[in-house]
């Protein structure tokens, strides 16, 4: 199947360029001017993107600080593209989710190397997921789909343990979320797992672990269920 790219280029003089860069028929190209444009598009669009390529400049602004101000919670991985190489513009693209950045004038051949590679790697962490969610004796359609990304970030680690702010990076990538946000989701998420036979247990320093409460252990497994603090 064709993968599907957004890329975001208020250039419209470089667009032959990306088609170069992404020709034949692995790709499917759709393009937007504007951060506004393509905000409209990801809320409407039910058949969401592969993966997005957003030039990090833009015509009505910086394409993190724009993220960060709206009401999307991105959930299609991205990379971005600039012509600047400072290294601050760098770190606020990486600690904001992009998964890579390249520097314009792109590199043809490095770009679409880069491109697959990361479709590549998407592609493993989904099967990964579903192969993980497909071991659970969980019924999915209980749950919403946040719930389901918290069982998800879980049971794709090794132990099952994550630290408070991996979920909530997990879970709301670029959105600041009130600090009680996650507790009550957990709390929540706790007693819809309760009934399936899995808990998500605080076990100190900021970390929840999900645990199996059918799998016999030495050590008794003892569930957290004080009340979420108010919001």
């Amino acid at each position: 199947m064709k993968k599907k790219l957004w890329i975001i280029e208020d250039m419209q003089d470089l667009h032959p360029a990306y088609k170069n860069v992404f020709e034949g028929d692995k790709f499917e190209l759709f393009f937007f001017q504007s951060f506004d444009d393509f905000s409209q598009a990801y809320l409407d669009e039910k058949n969401s993107p592969d993966l997005i390529i957003a030039d990090i400049m833009l015509s009505d602004g910086h394409f993190i600080k724009l993220l960060n101000e709206s009401d999307i919670t991105l959930n299609t991985p991205y990379l971005v593209i600039s012509s600047s190489d400072d290294i601050e513009t760098m770190r606020i693209a990486f600690e904001a989710g992009a998964i890579d950045y390249l520097l314009k004038p792109f590199n043809y051949n490095e770009t679409l190397a880069k491109v697959e590679r990361h479709i590549f790697k998407i592609e493993e962490r989904i099967l990964e997921t579903s192969k993980s969610l497909d071991s659970l004796r969980i019924n999915l359609s209980l749950f919403t789909n946040k719930e389901i990304k918290i069982i998800e970030s879980f049971n794709i680690k090794e132990d099952k343990t994550l630290h408070r702010n991996e979920i909530v990076k997990i879970i709301w990538k670029n959105i600041t979320i009130h600090p009680n946000t996650l507790d009550v989701h957990i709390y929540n998420l706790r007693k819809k797992l309760k009934v399936h036979g899995y808990i998500i247990k605080a076990i100190g320093n900021g970390l929840f672990k999900f645990l199996d409460t059918e799998v016999k252990t030495n050590n008794s497994v003892v569930e957290n269920t004080s009340e979420p603090a108010t919001i």
